[in-house]
């Protein structure tokens, strides 16, 4: 079956512009919309209101004096209209894609992107519960974005219109450059739950829905010691004073949650499972505050917070407990050796591979990652890793990097080449038969 794809076409109303509050002042005329999905996004402030389902996004470009295109993803918005400070902006939009002329600049340049947005299938937008959720690439769905993780944004959220007798919560600022899967809000008739401050002075609280109290309570009952033990090992929190998870209703059976730090979302059913808040916690530092520069490095954010997890559990919680875990991973690992996807948990080359339709999102990246290092720590020790870990995140906060790139780390830091390990693991079809590494 032939799809017809009609395309929308807006333009600056007049050739020529005059700028605000002057007289006779010549304005560069807008240029003709172009497709550059490489100009870099530098920082995207999103006003939303619900009541009307529309929104506003102010968006910081980098600057060029090469060419005049600026593209953004679109699929699931109905744009209203593009312009600068001086007015409008020429624009077209097809097959998703929203295409602008932008004049050439030294410096950034700012765009307003006025769109209206809808309710989306489960996972892929704004979902009918309230809550929203666009990795790995549908933002184009909720805003005007790049979902290359490699491209990361500042961001600023306003949400108005929010329905009688409910909340919404989210993040007003994230303040250094993170995915655009990592902004998100959620609406409910939520109570705050205060958890407690960090060493280093990360508030944590919890939100949580009617008759999620007692979950919200026992799920974050030792989260301050975990973020503890985040922060003395990685580094501090990046992403501001306050942090914590949100209930979030993604129906029977969705259990999980999405690190959308600072208020990571966890489904109603996992809200009390401290294994989950500790995963979820941890991708405050890698999946957010590193991320993969390719979603070939998914492992890179995965694995690494699955390993971390179990030794925040460990630390936490006691030694049979992270023995619990460890068998619990090695339950998953299993189950995933025998199922039919691909077994590779880190594929060759960047930009190949889709995510979710080549299979990479599962078990085979989350749990060969997680056995990686603890192949790695028996290796060269915690006192070597944790340095090692410490020194990436720290080079690479607020940027995207590669697997390869920690790989490096380790060896600089601690010595070792892991280059073998991470392959018998990571590249490899099978499981090592010998699982430390050589």
């Amino acid at each position: 079956m032939g799809i017809v794809v009609l395309a929308a076409l807006g333009c600056a109303q007049n050739d020529v512009d005059e700028k605000p509050g002057t007289t006779g002042t010549p304005v560069e005329p807008p240029p003709e919309p172009s497709a550059d999905l490489g100009r870099n996004i530098q920082k995207t402030a999103l006003t939303v209101d619900l009541s009307t389902m529309s929104g506003t996004a102010v968006i910081d470009l980098a600057g060029s004096l090469d060419g005049t295109g600026a593209s953004f993803e679109a699929a699931g918005l109905e744009i209203e209209g593009v312009s600068r400070a001086e007015g409008p902006l020429k624009w077209t939009l097809a097959q998703g894609q929203l295409d602008v002329g932008v004049p050439k600049s030294q410096g950034s340049f700012q765009i307003t992107i006025d769109y209206k947005f809808k309710q989306q299938a489960q996972f892929e937008g704004l979902m009918e519960k309230g809550s929203t959720l666009v990795w790995p690439y549908f933002c184009g769905n909720l805003f005007p974005c790049h979902s290359d993780p490699a491209d990361g944004t500042t961001f600023e959220l306003t949400v108005t219109g929010t329905p009688d007798g409910m909340t919404t919560v989210y993040p007003s600022t994230i303040g250094i450059d993170a995915p655009s899967y990592q902004i998100a809000w959620a609406t409910g008739s939520y109570t705050k739950l205060d958890i407690g401050t960090t060493y280093q002075g990360t508030r944590l609280v919890a939100h949580y829905l009617p008759g999620g109290g007692t979950d919200a309570q026992k799920g974050t009952a030792k989260l301050v010691d975990i973020m503890n033990f985040y922060e003395t090992m990685l580094a501090g929190y990046p992403f501001g004073g306050e942090a914590g998870p949100i209930a979030v209703d993604w129906g029977a059976g969705a259990y999980g949650g999405m690190e959308h730090h600072p208020l990571w979302h966890v489904s109603t059913i996992a809200m009390g499972d401290p294994w989950i808040q500790a995963h979820e916690a941890a991708h405050g530092w890698f999946g957010d505050g590193v991320r993969p520069a390719c979603w070939e490095d998914f492992v890179l954010s995965e694995g690494t917070v699955s390993y971390l997890e179990a030794r925040a559990i460990t630390e936490v919680l006691g030694a049979d407990e992270g023995m619990k875990l460890w068998s619990h991973y090695q339950t998953r690992l299993n189950n995933a050796m025998a199922g039919a996807t691909s077994k590779i948990a880190w594929p060759e080359g960047c930009g190949v591979v889709d995510v979710l339709k080549d299979g990479l999102f599962g078990d085979i990246a989350y749990m060969k990652g997680a056995f990686f290092f603890r192949a790695l720590e028996a290796k060269v020790g915690k006192a070597k890793l944790d340095p090692s870990l410490k020194a990436f995140f720290l080079k690479y906060k607020g940027k995207a990097a590669h697997f390869q790139d920690l790989l490096d780390i380790v060896k600089s830091v601690a010595g070792y080449d892991a280059s073998a390990c991470a392959a018998a693991w990571l590249r490899s079809e099978a499981v090592p038969a010998e699982q430390a590494c050589p």
